[in-house]
């Protein structure tokens, strides 16, 4: 699929009787840098109804062109999966809610109005003519922030609370109806881990790093240990396995900002999705995309909204579980060390200067990694490392 064109695209969207796709225009909606795993495309569709024109406001996921892309995300898998999670996943959720007399269920998802993984109309192979179609957020006034800046504490309090309900709702689930998790959910869980990318050169940009900030010699051998295993999870452990995103860093949430203060967050890409320890979302999220003043004073507090939030959904899912607080900083403290590395490897593309950025279709490895370190990129690391050495993490 190109910027100019969307094949069939009237069969993307079933619009009923009456109405018909009179016109529709495409542009490119993500600068290089703000996505790496999909072509991200803009899509306004006019619509002739019985009583004048609809205007549909849509974004377009497709494929990246880049082949280094697609089997870093293996998009054979991912794609289709995340197809699925707006499909089927995100409504069983709501009605599992609704079932239970909950009125306010799970909003933090765009609309979904329509996909496909080829034009030949089978299960057989994700392709070019792949494309999903979402609501365009940006329309709503919703938007990105800087990615190399971080959310302050309103904004992380809103995804905190989000990531809570994103876990105990699946969880609750899998606990009343382990047959429908397992049929109508598990199938479309990965066994997260990016493919892909020479993992020694990974490392010895990590070790040039290292040697680059004084503060951080001492600790070296320490830091270098982590990466002696490569980023697969352990198993998970069944007490609060549930779907986890596993990609929750900042260009991956949309806010809406009313007079300076976020209001509402909105969280996207759901193609790496697995099954596993919530407290890998909680992990990699806070220490990858919350600005560092507010992490250092507010840890504690977001950990502690966290568990109110999850164990206050449960409990509106009529879900009994000895999950205590006292079990979720067990979970945090046995995921932390794969999230150190999954963070460090994030910081590249988080922080890589504008100029050097590559568009999707000429991204590889070298020039995610290889490119000059600004000081922003050093100072993240060093509070990283400390934060994670701090709490014996690593």
């Amino acid at each position: 699929m190109s910027a100019e064109q969307i094949k069939n695209i009237e069969d993307l969207i079933p619009l009923g009787d009456g109405k018909k796709i009179v016109n529709y225009k495409i542009n490119r909606l993500t600068a290089p840098g703000e996505n790496y795993g999909s072509l991200m495309l803009s899509v306004d569709i006019t619509v002739k109804t019985s009583t004048g024109n609809e205007e549909i406001h849509a974004i377009a996921k497709a494929i990246p062109p880049s082949e280094f892309i697609q089997e870093l995300f293996n998009v054979q898998v991912t794609f289709r999966n995340e197809i699925a999670f707006y499909k089927k996943i995100i409504p069983l959720l709501q009605d599992f809610q609704r079932q239970h007399g909950v009125k306010e269920v799970i909003d933090f998802v765009p609309k979904y109005y329509g996909s496909r993984l080829n034009l030949k109309g089978n299960e057989d192979k994700v392709d070019q003519d792949a494309v999903l179609l979402l609501e365009n957020l940006k329309v709503a006034n919703y938007d990105t922030l800087d990615r190399t800046r971080g959310f302050d504490l309103d904004a992380a309090k809103l995804i905190i609370t989000d990531l809570a309900q994103f876990h105990a709702v699946p969880l609750a689930l899998k606990l009343e109806k382990p047959e429908v998790f397992e049929s109508e959910i598990k199938p479309f869980l990965i066994q997260w881990g990016p493919k892909g990318g020479p993992r020694d050169q990974f490392i010895k940009q990590v070790n040039d790093l290292i040697d680059d900030i004084d503060e951080l010699k001492q600790f070296k051998e320490k830091i270098l240990k982590t990466f002696d295993e490569d980023f697969t999870p352990s198993e998970p452990r069944e007490t609060c396995a549930t779907i986890v995103h596993n990609d929750c860093w900042v260009n991956n949430f949309l806010l809406k900002i009313e007079n300076g203060k976020s209001v509402k967050s909105v969280m996207v890409d759901y193609q790496m999705c697995s099954y596993g320890s919530p407290a890998r979302d909680i992990v990699f999220f806070l220490f990858s995309s919350v600005k560092e003043d507010v992490l250092k004073q507010y840890y504690d507090d977001l950990i502690k909204l966290y568990y109110q939030t999850f164990t206050s959904v449960l409990e509106e899912l009529y879900c009994v579980t000895s999950f205590t607080f006292e079990a979720l900083q067990e979970e945090i403290n046995h995921e932390a060390n794969l999230q150190f590395r999954h963070i460090t490897f994030m910081l590249y593309p988080m922080f890589i200067p504008k100029a050097e950025v590559q568009d999707i279709a000429d991204l590889n490895f070298k020039s995610m990694l290889n490119h000059k370190i600004p000081d922003a990129h050093k100072r993240k690391f060093t509070f990283v490392v400390n934060e994670f050495i701090k709490r014996n993490w690593i």
